[in-house]
């Protein structure tokens, strides 16, 4: 099928995706001629590169247009929806166009099932930090790739240190590799502590800061987290996911029909045991904090994604949040 949909907020694993689409598709001694990225701010752009898409490739190999940030979704211009259900069906077999975005296809509208007929979606977001168990897994999987050889308790290291930023994780396994290149033995976590800082001074500790109403702890991690280069709208999702998820514990407590397995199912909470440990941090934690902090958080989201300055919306934010829990007495994690 020549035509692909990538979305996600894993830009990093699009990014390698992309790669080797391109190294599929394009003959490298053609790849001036036959491939080209267009960023699809306007209908104009689009069109042109949906015209060249139709033309057969130069020499060998076939031709790959890739068109980022594409309006598809639920508010794709009745323009462009003709455009594409005109153009798609009729591709060249050796004409592949790809287009990515961060938002999914709605599936159900004409676009969503013109892809499905035609296409190859794929969806790149990444794995929640919550859920370790595949953060673990992905750690073996790209150590595997490089290839360098861990312990469990490195794995185990890795996950608390690095979370889920796929792009890091490849830096740091470059980095540990070149410990003991000839050595096979597995490296273990005391070998590589020194070289891969802990820096999940991660969102989920920014939550937990928050939770307990620490105004400088919260502060400093936020400029931590900025001073990595993590995205604030990465920062943001983990937050309302975190807090989602302490709402829906705190619900448990209070309605009998709010049972476990409706917790599990509403949060997608991998590992059932951690319900244990996760009613203990809402103790002591008005629901109505909770769910004043993700009004609060929703709307930080919808400012940023608007082209609010982060900078600006979310230190007064933190500590308007951190003044939610500070009134009450919350235990100390």
């Amino acid at each position: 099928m020549p035509v692909y949909y990538y979305w996600g907020d894993d830009t990093h694993q699009i990014q390698r995706a992309v790669q080797r689409l391109v190294q599929q598709v394009v003959d490298p001694n053609w790849l001036s001629f036959n491939y080209q990225k267009v960023t699809g701010d306007s209908l104009e752009a689009i069109e042109n590169a949906l015209a060249e898409s139709r033309t057969l490739p130069f020499g060998a190999g076939g031709r790959l247009t890739w068109i980022t940030d594409a309006p598809l979704g639920s508010q794709c211009p009745d323009e462009l929806l003709e455009l594409l259900l005109d153009t798609i069906p009729h591709l060249p077999d050796s004409s592949h166009v790809l287009f990515t975005n961060a938002n999914p296809l709605p599936t159900k509208s004409p676009l969503g099932q013109l892809f499905q007929r035609y296409g190859v979606v794929r969806e790149f977001n990444s794995i929640p930090p919550w859920k370790t168990e595949e953060l673990a897994q992905m750690v073996r999987e790209m150590a595997a790739e490089i290839p360098v050889a861990l312990s469990e308790a490195s794995v185990n290291y890795l996950v608390a240190a690095v979370g889920n930023d796929r792009y890091r994780l490849e830096q740091e396994l470059q980095k540990i590799a070149l410990l003991r290149p000839e050595d096979p033995r597995p490296l273990q976590a005391a070998e590589i502590q020194p070289l891969v800082p802990p820096t999940t001074q991660t969102s989920l500790a920014l939550a937990q800061a928050i939770r307990q109403g620490h105004v400088e702890k919260a502060l400093q991690l936020w400029h931590d987290l900025l001073a990595m280069a993590e995205p604030p709208l990465r920062i943001t999702a983990t937050l309302v996911s975190q807090f989602r998820l302490w709402l829906w514990v705190k619900l448990s407590q209070i309605d009998p029909h709010v049972t476990p397995e409706k917790v599990a199912a509403m949060t997608n909470l991998g590992n059932p045991k951690r319900l244990y440990f996760l009613v203990k941090e809402v103790q002591g934690v008005p629901l109505a904090a909770l769910t004043q902090t993700l009004e609060l958080l929703w709307r930080l989201e919808m400012g940023i994604k608007q082209g609010a300055s982060p900078a600006v919306l979310v230190p007064g934010l933190i500590i308007s949040l951190c003044r939610l829990y500070s009134r009450g007495r919350l235990p100390a994690q």
